[in-house]
C-alpha cells in the first residue's frame, strides 16, 4: 500500500484535483491501495501542536493502513511540510529497528533549514521572531501570513 502525506498547510485533494489530474487515481489504476492523510484544519486550541504531535498521528495511519491491508509495511510518499514530518518517522523507524516502511518519497520537501540561503536574505530573526509571536497569538498562521512568505 502507499500512504501519501501532504502538507500539514494544504489538503488531501491536492493528490486528487480531476479525474485528470489525480495521482491518486492514477495510483489506483496501476493496482497501488493507495491512502491519503487529511490534516484536520487547526484552531486556536491546537497552538501548541508541534513535530511531535504530527509524527504521532503518523504512526497512528500508519498503523491504520497496516491494519486495513494486512501488509507488514508500506510506501510512504510525503510532500512539503508532510515531508518533512515523513522522514523524521522514518529516521525514527531506523533508528529503533521497526520495519514499517518499503519505499520513502518526498516531494518538494526542505531538510536543510540551515538560513545561509538566498530566501533567508529576506527574513532575519527579528521578523522571524515577530511572525512567531503573531503566529502563536493568534493560535494559527495565516493564509495572508504565510503567502508573504512565499512572496
Amino acid at each position: 500500500p502507499l500512504l501519501v502525506v501532504p502538507p500539514q498547510i494544504n489538503k488531501f485533494y491536492v493528490f486528487d484535483l480531476s479525474p485528470d489530474k489525480s495521482l491518486a487515481r492514477f495510483c489506483l489504476r496501476n493496482g497501488v491501495q493507495t491512502f491519503i492523510v487529511s490534516w484536520r484544519n487547526p484552531t486556536k486550541s491546537q497552538r501548541e501542536w508541534g513535530l511531535t504531535t504530527y509524527i504521532e498521528a503518523l504512526k497512528e495511519a500508519i498503523e491504520v493502513v497496516l491494519s486495513i491491508t494486512g501488509s507488514k509495511d508500506l510506501n510512504l510518499l510525503g510532500a512539503c511540510s508532510g515531508g518533512i514530518t515523513t522522514a523524521t518517522l522514518v529516521g525514527h523507524y531506523v533508528a529503533s529497528g521497526e520495519k514499517k516502511v518499503n519505499a520513502f518519497t518526498q516531494l518538494v520537501s526542505v531538510l536543510d533549514f540551515e538560513l545561509n540561503t538566498q530566501v533567508a536574505l529576506f527574513a532575519d530573526e527579528k521578523t522571524l521572531e515577530a511572525a512567531k509571536r503573531r503566529s502563536y497569538q493568534s493560535g494559527v498562521l495565516e493564509g495572508k501570513d504565510m503567502g508573504q512568505g512565499f512572496a
